[in-house]
């Protein structure tokens, strides 16, 4: 009788552990990086067209500060939630030849790759494309339009 009420006293006297705190997966935290890099989920996966952020001149590949800066910030945020496999497609207006958009859009590409793997990305997770003027976003015929057609894409690999 007295093991029965001890081991009843000792059940009373245990008291719930406090709830952990929910942590959020690293699925999550992936997505919610995502999303706040300006990520949109597509048909071919997590997008990024830096169309409105990341223009090129024409005739350029090259990176101003400003840009640098952009894709240094994405890639920062990337890397800290561990996506590091990433397609990256260069593209072009639709000024000039088609060869010379293809080389010219895979320059581009490989610039913001270079910029990526300068804050640690692996390049061995990185494929670039030159898309040429194979998809355009704009309209070619008005500057505008082929200012817009100037950019990088960034779409999020998971395999």
């Amino acid at each position: 009788m007295l093991a029965v009420s001890f081991s009843m006293t000792l059940t009373a006297c245990q008291s719930t552990p406090p709830a952990e705190p929910v942590q959020e997966s690293l699925r999550q935290k992936q997505i919610r990086t995502l999303q706040e890099q300006g990520f949109i989920q597509t048909d071919e996966g997590w997008e990024l067209s830096f169309a409105d952020k990341l223009l090129f001149d024409s005739n350029q590949y090259v990176l101003n500060d400003k840009s640098r800066a952009v894709v240094t910030k994405v890639s920062k945020a990337l890397l800290s939630v561990g996506l590091v496999k990433m397609r990256i497609e260069g593209h072009a207006d639709k000024s000039g030849r088609d060869a010379y958009n293809t080389q010219l859009s895979e320059q581009r590409a490989n610039a913001v790759a270079d910029a990526f793997t300068q804050t640690g990305i692996p390049r061995e997770g990185l494929l670039v494309r030159g898309m040429g003027t194979q998809k355009p976003i704009a309209d070619n015929a008005t500057p505008e339009g082929r200012a817009e057609n100037r950019r990088v894409c960034i779409i999020i690999v998971t395999d």
